[in-house]
């Protein structure tokens, strides 16, 4: 009974991705849902121990967001940002202490102005970097270097193997160019396709 409760809400979950991929392939870069060991990965990657205030850039179906939620100290606060107006409205039902902002990140500043949500201490990003000419990667990233609090982390996550490639190659440089350090986790191969994480600080 407890495998079939759990395989009912995996179906659910991914046929929300599966039709924001439909109604959005260029904002839905993954080709499933990220697992439970990448999104413990990330939370462990970004620090969150300290946070104050945490942001979730494209959480999606929330893969990620009851990880970051769980991981929060008392008192801390957590904004998810979701270019798609169904999911956010999704995330926002399924987290009610999450605050969704439906929006996109290319105006990450303003959006968190108008909202009145504080510079976050960490930012943890699904966005489809793959799916991103490099002018939109460059200023996305401008705008996260632009809200985050000075000694905070970006974490994001990229696919092994297509980091080899030319564009994976280039987003890595990209990303050394934005931020004074940059690690790479070890790869999570309980992940479909397997990944791994990318800690960035000012």
């Amino acid at each position: 009974m407890h495998r079939r409760i759990r395989a009912c809400k995996f179906c659910r979950v991914s046929l929300h991705f599966i039709k924001a991929m439909m109604r959005s392939p260029g904002s839905v870069g993954a080709i499933w849902p990220s697992s439970p060991f990448l999104a413990k990965a990330m939370v462990r990657a970004s620090s969150l121990e300290n946070a104050e205030h945490v942001l979730e850039l494209g959480p999606g179906t929330g893969a990620f967001t009851g990880e970051i939620l769980s991981s929060l100290r008392h008192g801390a606060s957590f904004s998810a940002l979701e270019i798609d107006h169904e999911l956010a409205q999704t995330i926002s039902k399924k987290f009610p202490r999450a605050k969704v902002i439906a929006g996109c990140a290319t105006k990450l500043g303003e959006h968190l102005e108008t909202e009145k949500v504080p510079p976050p201490d960490a930012i943890l990003s699904g966005l489809p970097w793959a799916v991103f000419d490099e002018n939109l990667q460059t200023h996305i990233l401008s705008q996260i270097q632009s809200v985050l609090r000075d000694g905070g982390v970006f974490s994001t996550f990229a696919y092994y193997g297509p980091h080899r490639l030319k564009g994976g190659q280039a987003f890595r440089r990209k990303l050394e160019k934005s931020f004074s350090r940059v690690e790479r986790s070890s790869v999570v191969l309980r992940n479909f396709p397997p990944a791994f994480i990318y800690t960035c600080r000012h």
